[in-house]
């Protein structure tokens, strides 16, 4: 678990920066939200080939977690010392590759730890610590760039991939020994998804992923050009969002309330905080919606993804982790590109107004199946 919990905790803390810091850099350079939002596309791409690649390919741990930090430190230094000859588009893309290579089997292991009296306890400390990293990430990003600015956010950045490589380095010894993860399945993500309440975990899911590159890259861009905020005082506002989720995460450690009725209330929060965000006529209301959106982000992915695994039989767990990580990687590919295609035409306004009908969907999907059983 401690290994799990430092590798979660190191990369969330990247990924949250770079999500946050990539298209507001992009803008101090005189880029377009849609221009931004071409480079924020190219981030969870890469993030979708590191995926892929740690499934496919490398299936191992501790190899794609040292790999990753290692691609994310060099990426981010390179964007750091701003080398004439690394565009940066190169080096979003190729930190969205680091990102991806340590994720698709994390949470699953963590997962199959848990004692069978507590049996959401790994998923807590593993959502606790992505948590943990998105307070870190965003107050990190802040502190660093009122002193140093956006090339001194790298440099730390670079700084933590390094923590990164040696928590994935010194955990080694925790999964040495273990079988290799299977090969993904086909027949066993269609096992999975013939199961009423893994589609609906899953789904679940895959709508709130569709919003959270949307919230994480353009909500400070929207709060500075709607609201006038300034770049330290969006990094600010997502700090004191994530900070609330990561008390209400650290709270549901070993909490026995009914998830499928966490999964619903989580689901109508995302739907009142997209609803706040683009209907806001001043900043106050704009922060409050801000602030709900904590509670979907606490509890949305965790949950779902426990609902997920527990619909399932124990060998099929590792490939439910596959397929249920696709629908995240998939969403955040997708998303940024539907975002590029809209703000032309409807501004990021009419952005966070699709998002109020793809959250409505996700309520109306988690209130079909509140008690989450498995198999039903």
């Amino acid at each position: 678990m401690r290994p799990g919990f430092t590798i979660a905790l190191s990369l969330r803390l990247l990924t949250s920066s770079l999500a946050i810091v990539i298209p507001l850099y992009a803008i101090s350079l005189g880029a377009t939200p849609s221009e931004a939002g071409v480079v924020v596309v190219l981030l969870w791409l890469g993030n979708a080939v590191g995926a892929a690649a740690a499934t496919l390919a490398v299936r191992d741990q501790s190899v794609s977690s040292v790999g990753g930090f290692i691609i994310l430190g060099a990426s981010t230094l390179v964007l750091g010392l701003r080398a004439p000859y690394a565009p940066l588009s190169l080096g979003v893309l190729v930190a969205g590759v680091g990102m991806g290579l340590p994720q698709p089997l994390l949470s699953a292991i963590m997962h199959m730890h848990s004692a069978p009296e507590r049996p959401f306890t790994g998923l807590g400390v593993y959502s606790t610590a992505l948590g943990i990293g998105l307070v870190l990430g965003p107050l990190v990003a802040y502190g660093v760039h009122a002193l140093y600015g956006f090339s001194g956010v790298f440099e730390a950045l670079a700084i933590v991939s390094a923590a990164g490589v040696a928590s994935a380095w010194g955990g080694r010894e925790g999964i040495r020994g273990r079988p290799k993860p299977p090969v993904p399945s086909i027949a066993a993500w269609a096992r999975a998804l013939g199961r009423p309440a893994f589609r609906r975990a899953f789904m679940v899911n895959l709508l709130y992923s569709l919003l959270l590159p949307v919230f994480l890259s353009y909500g400070g861009v929207y709060a500075e050009e709607r609201f006038g905020l300034s770049s330290g005082e969006a990094l600010l506002l997502f700090t004191l969002v994530f900070l609330a989720s990561v008390a209400i995460r650290y709270a549901s450690i070993g909490a026995t309330v009914d998830p499928g009725r966490v999964l619903l209330v989580s689901a109508g929060f995302l739907t009142a905080s997209t609803m706040c965000i683009t209907l806001a006529p001043s900043w106050p209301v704009f922060v409050a919606g801000m602030l709900l959106f904590s509670v979907p982000h606490a509890m949305v992915f965790p949950v779902a993804n426990f609902l997920a695994f527990r619909s399932v039989e124990t060998p099929d767990i590792i490939n439910t982790s596959y397929a249920f990580q696709a629908s995240s990687g998939g969403a955040e590919v997708l998303s940024p590109l539907l975002a590029v295609a809209l703000i032309p035409t409807a501004g990021l306004q009419g952005v966070f107004a699709v998002g109020v009908v793809v959250a409505g969907t996700a309520f109306v999907l988690a209130a079909r199946g509140r008690d989450g059983a498995p198999g039903s």
